[in-house]
């Protein structure tokens, strides 16, 4: 197999992603061909003058050209990866229940490929009729000289990239059908916020079961895919939260994204915001940061991008923890991990860290080396077509 189609003209980081890792291809000696989800028409005849079959595989992030596009589907012959054969090895950024309207109808040759093992044990548990290609977690990128800022000369003490939407938004649904499921959905919510090294599936089985009983595997995953809000809720609480925190301690903290202007926090003077930007951009404000905060979106057994990013451009990453982070990096290996249930204790954290540019400059490159050797796209890549080569 020595082509591979992956795609752009979706969403910018992920076709962000899936370039880092088509350079790494490329270099491995596969010839990589870029289906333009913005030009489907045009894309899909130079697509089928691309692939051969027994030659070629499709990789993807987030079911970019599984949705029966028109491009790559027709209702006459179905999809164009089962009409020549072509498996398709789909990289899954977020939870399998986000995903429960999509995970049906797919190509004979479909992977399901999660980056968190919880997410994994979920997807293997409740979509048995589907091939799991196992886990591999999210990757960073380092721009060309970013490591070589040095802390005096780095303008921005704290930064946060990503977008943040309040907890109020989501109230509209809690209440979208009665009093009585709004109190059940609070209950969920509430135990998560109380209880944060639980994933939202399950805190809500257990409450699933103590209302109804046992709850059959395909009705579960019909009640997971109708409670994203809780996750959103809860990820973005927290989010808020951190910023609120570090403000109104006194600390500048640079945001980067969209909704942060609805942030309810007594120290806006302190939280500079910027707009929603590109990930390019995002990398080259990080290589001009000390720190940056991180908080995890929930994956308890996995990664994010943002903590390898945060370390590859030279920026201490404080965040909070997952099993699989803690493993791959201890404290002070380019991160500074803070508990979400006590975050009285972030300020001073922050605070400490600021005032020793040494300290910083420490913990960030006693990152560097191991985050460049095992958590970029290039790796991640290397990861991937070995298992393929291997299936």
């Amino acid at each position: 197999m020595k082509k591979i189609v992956m795609f752009e003209g979706g969403v910018e980081t992920l076709a962000y992603f899936s370039k880092q890792m088509a350079e790494q291809f490329v270099k491995m000696g596969y010839a990589v061909f870029f289906y333009n989800l913005k030009d489907e028409k045009g894309s899909a005849k130079r697509l089928r003058k691309f692939i051969k079959p027994g030659e070629t595989v499709m990789i993807t992030f987030n079911f970019q050209g599984l949705e029966k596009e028109d491009g790559v589907y027709s209702e006459k012959s179905g999809y164009v990866w089962d009409e020549y054969k072509i498996p398709c090895y789909n990289i899954a950024a977020d939870h399998p229940y986000y995903y429960d309207n999509r995970l049906h109808d797919l190509p004979k040759g479909y992977h399901h490929i999660s980056i968190d093992r919880k997410q994994e044990a979920y997807f293997l548990k409740y979509y048995p009729e589907y091939q799991s290609f196992g886990f591999l977690p999210l990757a960073g990128t380092g721009l060309d000289g970013a490591l070589e800022v040095p802390y005096e000369k780095r303008d921005i003490d704290v930064i946060m990239t990503g977008n943040y939407t309040p907890p109020s938004f989501f109230e509209q649904h809690i209440n979208w059908i009665n009093d009585e499921y709004a109190a059940f959905y609070r209950g969920i919510i509430e135990e998560l916020l109380e209880k944060t090294d639980q994933t939202v599936e399950e805190a809500a089985l257990r409450h699933c079961e103590r209302e109804m009983g046992e709850v059959a595997p395909d009705d579960f995953r019909l009640v997971m895919h109708k409670m994203i809000f809780i996750d959103l809720y809860v990820r973005n609480y927290w989010r808020g939260m951190v910023i609120k925190t570090l403000a109104e301690a006194g600390i500048t903290v640079d945001v980067i994204g969209k909704g942060w202007e609805e942030l309810e926090c007594s120290a806006m003077q302190n939280v500079r915001i910027h707009p929603q930007t590109d990930s390019l951009t995002c990398l080259e404000q990080l290589s001009h940061a000390k720190i940056s905060v991180n908080v995890m979106p929930w994956f308890k057994d996995g990664a994010h991008d943002r903590v390898f990013n945060s370390i590859l451009n030279g920026a201490v990453c404080v965040s909070d923890t997952s099993r699989y982070l803690s493993e791959e990096l201890k404290e002070g290996e380019g991160v500074s991990y803070y508990d979400l249930k006590h975050l009285e204790q972030l300020p001073v954290k922050v605070k400490d860290l600021l005032a020793d540019e040494k300290q910083m400059r420490d913990i960030a490159m006693r990152g560097v080396e191991k985050t460049a050797e095992k958590h970029t796209w290039a790796q991640r890549a290397i990861e991937l077509e070995e298992k393929i080569r291997v299936y």
